[in-house]
């Protein structure tokens, strides 16, 4: 219920903001991505699939930062932990892109961000009995992650985007829980 109620307010106030800012500037881009991924990147075993899908708005930074972007994405993510508790990721990201090189064929990017969502995992998932655990029992994840891209331009205001991204996502209250990280690849459209 107060999951629920949190989302509306996001979804709510991000329509509010990214249409009058949008409509200031007239850059306002949709997009999507799926992607795949693995974990756990920091740790010894790759023993976990991540899959997912991205709804995202993208707004300019600042009127005349012509390299810089920022995101919102929704973010619904599906975690297959190898003989283990799957579970599921339903949140929302704000991220901030940084496009260095631009030039008619596209541009690349470096991205860093962080979200906030439900998780459904219900019990604490630990590996071995004395381990700490890998995600806590509270159903509200935080995560966040970092990468780079690139935009392919395949028509007038349509891009293909393909990005890699290393993600972490872990109870923000339990300070015992290690968190999960993945190695994800992405690929996309924006126009």
């Amino acid at each position: 219920s107060y999951l629920l109620s949190t989302l509306l307010l996001f979804i709510i106030v991000g329509s509010i903001v990214s249409y009058s800012y949008g409509e200031e500037e007239k850059k306002t881009k949709w997009g999507f991505s799926i992607f795949g991924g693995m974990g756990d990147a920091f740790y010894s075993k790759a023993d976990m699939w991540v899959y997912g899908f991205l709804p995202r708005i993208s707004l300019p930074l600042r009127k005349n930062w012509k390299k810089w972007d920022q995101e919102f994405e929704g973010n619904f993510f599906y975690y297959d932990i190898h003989k283990m508790h799957d579970f599921y990721f339903l949140g929302v990201s704000h991220n901030i892109v940084f496009k260095p090189i631009q030039e008619r064929w596209g541009s690349l990017f470096l991205l860093v961000g962080g979200g906030l969502g439900y998780d459904s995992t219900g019990e604490r998932l630990q590996r071995g009995g004395s381990e700490a655990p890998l995600i806590g029992d509270q159903h509200f994840a935080g995560f966040c992650h970092g990468g780079a891209g690139m935009f392919f331009n395949i028509a007038r205001g349509m891009a293909l985007r393909v990005e890699y991204r290393l993600c972490h996502i872990s109870e923000p209250f339990d300070t015992s829980d290690r968190g999960l990280n993945t190695h994800n690849v992405l690929f996309g459209f924006a126009f």
